[in-house]
C-alpha cells in the first residue's frame, strides 16, 4: 500500500496554538485595562489640582479682609462632578501680620482608594506671594 501525503495540522498543534493565542490576547487586554485605569487616575488628579488652584485664585480675588484667620471654607459644591465622593476645604491662617495663608485640600475616591490634593498660597494685603 502506498501512503498518502496529507498536509495540515494535527489537533494537538491547533490546541497549542489556541492556548498560546489566548494567553497573548489575555495579556494584551490586561495591559490596556491597566493603561485605562492609570489614565482615569491621572485625569482625576489633574481635575482635583485644577479645582484647588481655581479655589486659591478665587480666594486671592476676594477682599483680603474677608479672609479670617482660623476659618475654614467649604467649597465642595463647586468641585467637578467627575470627581467621585469629593470634598474641598480651604483653611485660612495668619502666619504674619498683613499676611494670610490658604491651605486648600481636596479629597476624592479613585478606584476604592482615598486620594488627597493639597495646595497652599500666601495672600498679602498689598500683593500676592506663593
Amino acid at each position: 500500500m502506498k501512503q498518502s501525503s496529507r498536509s495540515g495540522f494535527t489537533v494537538v498543534e491547533v490546541l497549542v496554538t489556541i492556548i498560546i493565542m489566548g494567553v497573548a490576547i489575555g495579556s494584551i487586554s490586561s495591559l490596556f485595562i491597566s493603561a485605562r485605569n492609570v489614565q482615569v487616575q491621572t485625569l482625576r488628579y489633574d481635575q482635583a489640582t485644577r479645582a484647588a488652584a481655581k479655589q486659591i485664585e478665587s480666594l486671592r480675588n476676594n477682599n483680603y479682609s474677608s479672609l479670617v484667620s482660623g476659618s475654614t471654607i467649604n467649597f465642595t459644591s463647586s468641585l467637578p462632578s467627575s470627581l467621585p465622593n469629593a470634598t474641598g476645604t480651604a483653611a485660612i491662617s495668619a502666619p504674619a501680620a498683613d499676611l494670610r495663608r490658604a491651605d486648600v485640600t481636596i479629597t476624592y475616591v479613585s478606584y476604592g482608594k482615598t486620594r488627597t490634593v493639597k495646595l497652599s498660597s500666601l495672600i498679602g494685603q498689598i500683593g500676592i506671594s506663593q
